[in-house]
């Protein structure tokens, strides 16, 4: 009974704070070095730029499409549900082929992709008020491939990455002076023919990679390991003192599997993404209680996540027992519209 009051409050202060508006999937353009470029933009439900919403990148597989990268990893119904906007850009013709991202080192063919995001990024900000600190871009094959430039190259500009199906190019890891932390999570099927699990003479091992990536963000040496089912296995290095770790999944005999081709595929990208703004985990840095989404206050965005955590997880937990539930529910209630 007493959840059921709380739960009808909750859902009156939605519906009373936030705006009504259809939800929305925009086709962009913008200029990059005299080069139209084109990009997607879904918004969620209910869409207030007051909210300052992360974006989260997706980049389409060699010779694909915008529209076609939804269907590789559609994050939409989670835009909706965790409150961020969700961007598809197109590639073009480039020296990797017809539509496909012309990653730099020996694929580079005089495509400022680097630009290319950076304007998009901008873009954004300009038109939707996203949060800048949290930024993260994943990608599908040979667009998996690229948001390892991007790590490289706009460390600055994005919290952290998720290639799919790809391995990190041998001149990407050889060619940068790696010094700043990027939050990473990885999937890779074992018998995957564009991305081979220990690596060939173009790209690192998946091995390498996860080392990489541990070193540079400084996190603690022993994965924690869970079999999360469908021969899927997932590692999570804990963060360090730096505040930043590393995730990976391998599929025991996947394929070159898009991240629709797992069971949860794009939840288990978000959920380790959404943690991080570019100095870290929101909470290891000095996140406060109730603000789940690292925006600086205690909204209805926070009791919904809450909510959806109820009984399930600790996805709302304040009081540190470990779980979510009516007291957790409660105390957040007393904090609504506090800042940090």
């Amino acid at each position: 009974m007493q959840f059921r009051l709380v739960l009808s409050f909750v859902m009156f202060l939605a519906f009373w704070s936030l705006p009504a508006q259809a939800q929305q999937q925009i086709n962009k353009t913008i200029n990059v070095d005299g080069v139209n470029r084109s990009y997607i933009v879904y918004i969620p439900v209910n869409f207030d730029s007051d909210e300052n919403m992360p974006a989260m990148f997706f980049f389409h597989g060699g010779g694909g499409t915008a529209s076609g990268g939804i269907f590789e990893c559609d994050f939409r119904p989670l835009a909706n549900s965790d409150r961020f906007i969700v961007v598809y850009p197109q590639a073009i013709n480039s020296s990797s082929g017809t539509n496909s991202w012309d990653c730099l080192g020996d694929y580079h063919g005089g495509i400022d992709e680097m630009g290319f995001v950076s304007a998009m990024i901008d873009a954004l900000a300009a038109d939707y008020n996203i949060d800048t600190n949290r930024v993260y871009a994943g990608g599908y094959s040979l667009g998996g491939s690229i948001v390892y430039d991007i790590a490289a190259y706009l460390p600055d500009e994005v919290a952290g990455i998720a290639p799919v199906a790809a391995n990190m190019w041998e001149w990407t890891l050889s060619d940068v002076n790696w010094s700043t932390s990027v939050a990473c999570v990885h999937l890779l099927g074992t018998s995957d023919f564009y991305a081979p699990y220990n690596g060939n003479e173009y790209s690192i091992s998946a091995n390498a990679q996860n080392n990489h990536f541990v070193s540079l963000n400084g996190a603690q040496g022993t994965p924690e390991v869970v079999n999360v089912g469908g021969n899927v296995t997932r590692y999570t290095w804990p963060a360090g003192d730096g505040c930043h770790g590393h995730q990976h999944y391998v599929r025991q005999g996947g394929g070159h599997d898009a991240p629709s081709g797992y069971s949860q595929g794009p939840e288990w990208i978000w959920d380790y993404l959404s943690q991080y703004s570019l100095d870290g985990i929101i909470e290891c840095i000095g996140g406060c209680d109730g603000d789940f989404n690292g925006d600086g206050t205690r909204d209805v965005n926070d009791i919904l996540e809450a909510i959806s955590a109820f009984g399930t997880g600790d996805g709302g937990d304040i009081d540190g027992d470990g779980d979510t539930d009516v007291s957790d529910i409660l105390e957040l209630l007393s904090l609504f519209g506090q800042e940090c």
